[in-house]
This record gives C-alpha cells, structure tokens and sequence, in this order.
C-alpha cells in the first residue's frame, strides 16, 4: 500500500524530501508523546498497584482481628467469670461432680469453648474436655492422677493414670498466666496437641486468688481448637479467591485437623483456587525470616500466578500465631488491568489514526511542500553525490559550469564567464540556496577546470575569493563555501550555496542587479519585480 510504502521509507536515513521529513518528525513527535504518556500511566500504575494491595491486606488484617476478637470476646467473658467465681470461692476441687457441672453449663452456653480448666499453685488440677459428643474429666493432684466420663452429671468410669499427662510447673497455659502481672489480663498460649481428646487447642487463661483466703494463686483457662477457628474465619471472603492462613511462630500453616499441620490447607467455600504445600511453605519461609507486623505487603509468585500477602499477629497478647493474608493478585487487579487495556488501546488507536491522518495531510497538501534544495556535499562521499546530482541534471537549486574563468571558444580568460556563474550563485542565495558545479557542461559531461590554467589550488581559491568580494560583497562569503575535488581524474569546483534572507546584489561596476532562480536559470529582476519577491518571500 503507498502509506506503508511511505512510512518504511522513512525508516532508511534521513531523507531531503521535505514531506518526508515533515512527516517523519511528526510520526517521532507522536511516538515520543505515546510513549511518555504509556510509561507515566505504567509508572502510576506500579504506584497504584502497591496502594490497592497495601489498603486490602491492611483492611484484611483489621477484618481478620476484628472477627477474632468477637470469636474470643465470648470466651474471654466467660474466663473473668470464671475468675469472679473463683475469687468468691464457689469452685472447690473436692466436689469434683458439683464442679463438672458448672463447666458443663457454661460450655453448654457457649459452645465454642472445648475444655474449661482450674488449677492451683499446689499441682492440683480440674479440668472438663468436650470431644465426639463425650464430656471427659480429667483430674490431677501431686500424687495420683484420674480420667472419667461424666454422664448425667454423675462422674463414671474413673480410670487412674499412671503417669500424670502434665505438671503445673510444664502446663503453657498454667505458666503463662502466672507470669501475667494483673488480673484483669488473659494469657493466650500457642497451638499445643491436648492429650485427652488429640485436638489441637488454643488456652486463654487469667490468674486469680479466693478473696480472704491464704490459699495460693489460681488460674483458671478456656480452651478452644483450631479447627473451629479457621471454621469461624473461613466465613470471611475478604476477595473471591483469597486465603486467611494462620500459622505459628516457627511458620508451619495449622491445618484444621489438628493432627497433620503440614498437610495443605483448601478451603471449603472457595474451591476456585487452591493453596498448594509450595505456595504455603514459600508463606512459612517469609513469615518466619520476617516475623513482623508490616503494613507493606510483599508480592510472590508462586504456580504460576502472582500473589499479595500480609501478616499480623493474631492477637497482641500471644505472638506465637501469626495470620497470613494470602491473596491472587487477579483478584486484586483485574478491574485494573482491564482498564490498562482498555487504556492501551484508546492510546494505540488514537496514535494510528493521528498516523492515518498525519499521512493523508502530508499527502493533500504536498504540492504546497517545496523539497529541500542539497546545499552541501558530503566529504567522504562526494563522487557517489556528485554523480547523483549529474545524473540527476540541472534545476532550481543545481547548475553545471564548464569553466571559472576561460572561455572555451576562445581559450582566453573572459569576465562574462565569471558573471555568468556570479549570477547563478547570487540566485541560489535569494532563492533556496543550491549547488554550483564548475568543471562540468550543460549535458553533464566532466570536463575539469585545467582551462582555467590556475598554477595550483590556492591561486584558484584567491581567485575565487576575489570575485566573490568583488560582485558580491565580503560581508556574503559566509554563506558561500568552496570545495575542490578529483573525480575521474578531473579536477572540479563544488561551490555550496546558502539561503541568505537579506537581498543579495550582483555588482557589475556602478551596477546591482537582482537574481533568483528560476527552473535550471537565473533571472534578473526589475526594482517593481524585487521588492514584491522580497514581501512575499
């Protein structure tokens, strides 16, 4: 097509045509605004991209503490009650059933909770489990240590262990309590494997003393399982496909099962994506090297997809369990993405259509777009670009002259030979400037300048000069630049001619007369003829 066939022709130098060139530049101008503004959109793009993820993952951990805090809120109410009793005296150890039973009530209430225990600072311990439908009593004192059933509030089956399942001064939940320094503070283990039932629990436990009794510290602990809290959190969709993960200090994800804690980890309401053991061990790994809250998220590509994931501890008071965000980073910026494309391709169809039309402009007014004149020859190439210009034969802004100063018809140095090519050069310099080639004839065969017997080159370059300071005027020699090259063994006189924009004369004694060019000639013209030339110029 000639529209492709024109824009690839621009592609192969730097052409003189001056639609060409015209439309070459606009094309650059075009490409160079295209460009800036897609790398500005690509730019804020990034910055936005960082912002989206930043303020989801933040709004997801503030949701993730927030569903936490009213999953333990329950609980923790039912601790300080525990705590409030306990301080009155209402819990005594000896009445083991009486004791099962207020358990039994509260758990009943409140049936998150999996075990309820009371311990004292005397490795006396009660504590009542809720597991596959059986309510089991476990009871330890500093000599022996008994597991039962209760049914009906009546404690049957009582077994003795032989070795006690744990001691006050080993038991998390029981230490940690004690080392919390008011009452009004819980203390909140790490995830731990309960010997009883096998579940993995979570204990929250708070610290408390019988009022007016010299009896020592005791603490009392509400105990809830994994599984039924990644239950609980997996009701929040914070997008289609993301992933509330919680993990422990060390990095290992906790499985709802409570046994296996490296099996993977799929959701059972979102089943579009899966997390794969790679995917949570690449989490484990950073959790575990960066093991800090940070507003920042961190992108990862794993499976082929990229992801967005934050951490926070799921409590302040334990920083032994961490939540980890984990979020496809489609579900975060498809609509984004969509409108970069849709973006994108506003950009490239107006930039084709600015092409289209800067195309068919350049095409409809090209009789108003003069080509540029060759004005100089280059040096390292100048046999190649003078035989160009031979070929292509006189014109406006190219004339042939056989000779600088010698008339060949009567082999004598005549001044009329040195006006005629004057002229041609005062011409080029009212006009559009132009290339003078002496040593060459009118059919464009190279003759050399040899006739003009000049002893070497300087004398012909004075010569040259003196002429010019002479007709034409010192104060113009500027713009007029001489060259002498060998082609063909001929010796040839390149004078390259520049566009002057004051009026140029050619002074013949007391005359000045006036050229421009026109087609292959240079004519003269009247004062009326001059100064409408040099308005409308």
């Amino acid at each position: 097509m000639p529209i492709f066939s024109t824009l690839s022709g621009l592609i192969r130098g730097c052409p003189r045509n001056i639609k060409r060139r015209l439309l070459r530049d606009i094309l650059l101008i075009l490409f160079v605004i295209s460009g800036a503004i897609l790398t500005i959109v690509m730019l804020q793009g990034v910055k936005t991209q960082r912002e989206v993820s930043t303020s989801i993952i933040g709004k997801a951990n503030l949701l993730v503490a927030a569903h936490f805090q009213s999953y333990t809120d329950p609980l923790t109410n039912i601790l300080r009650i525990l705590g409030k009793w306990g301080e009155a005296g209402l819990f005594n150890m000896q009445t083991p059933e009486i004791l099962a039973s207020q358990f039994q009530a509260l758990m009943e209430i409140q049936q998150t909770i999996h075990s309820i225990s009371i311990a004292d600072t005397n490795e006396n311990c009660f504590q009542l489990s809720h597991h596959n439908d059986e309510w089991l009593v476990d009871e330890s004192h500093k000599s022996n240590a008994t597991t039962s059933r209760l049914v009906d509030g009546k404690i049957e089956g009582q077994e003795t262990v032989n070795e006690r399942r744990y001691t006050m001064s080993t038991a998390n939940w029981f230490q940690g309590a004690m080392l919390t320094p008011s009452s009004t503070k819980f203390f909140m283990t790490e995830p731990y494997l309960q010997k009883t039932t096998g579940d993995t629990v979570i204990t929250a436990s708070l610290q408390w003393k019988i009022r007016n009794s010299k009896d020592g510290n005791h603490v009392s602990g509400v105990s809830f399982t994994t599984q039924s809290l990644m239950t609980f959190l997996e009701d929040l969709q914070i997008t289609p496909n993301g992933r509330i993960v919680l993990y422990d200090k060390e990095g290992i994800p906790l499985n709802s099962s409570g046994k296996d804690r490296l099996n993977k980890i799929v959701s059972a309401s979102v089943e579009e994506v899966s997390l794969s053991e790679q995917l949570l061990s690449t989490v484990g790994t950073l959790l575990r090297t960066n093991r800090q809250q940070t507003t920042q998220p961190l992108s990862i590509r794993n499976g082929g997809k990229n992801w967005w994931l934050g951490f926070s501890q799921l409590h302040e008071s334990n920083p032994d369990i961490w939540v980890a965000v984990i979020i496809p980073a489609d579900d975060i910026f498809s609509d984004l993405h969509r409108q970069w494309i849709r973006f994108a391709l506003l950009v490239g169809s107006i930039f084709l259509l600015a092409v289209l039309m800067t195309v068919l402009l350049v095409r409809k007014y090209s009789y108003q777009l003069k080509d540029l004149p060759q004005q100089h020859i280059n040096t390292q190439s100048y046999e190649t670009e003078v035989a160009a210009l031979i070929r292509a034969g006189e014109s406006t802004t190219l004339e042939f002259k056989s000779t600088m100063r010698t008339n060949l018809n009567s082999g004598r140095p005549g001044k009329e030979i040195e006006v005629a090519w004057l002229k041609t050069v005062v011409g080029f310099m009212n006009s559009d400037g132009g290339i003078l080639l002496i040593g060459v004839d009118d059919s464009g065969t190279i003759l050399g300048t040899e006739a003009d017997n000049f002893d070497n080159e300087d004398k012909c370059r004075l010569h040259f000069k003196n002429l010019l300071n002479t007709h034409i005027g010192a104060e113009f020699t500027r713009f007029i630049h001489l060259k002498i090259a060998i082609i063909k063994d001929k010796t040839i006189c390149i004078v390259e001619c520049e566009r002057v924009r004051r009026p140029v004369f050619l002074s013949i004694g007391r005359q000045e007369d006036f050229y421009i060019r026109s087609g292959p000639s240079s004519i003269k013209l009247s004062m009326s003829q001059m100064i409408k030339y040099l308005s409308e110029r």
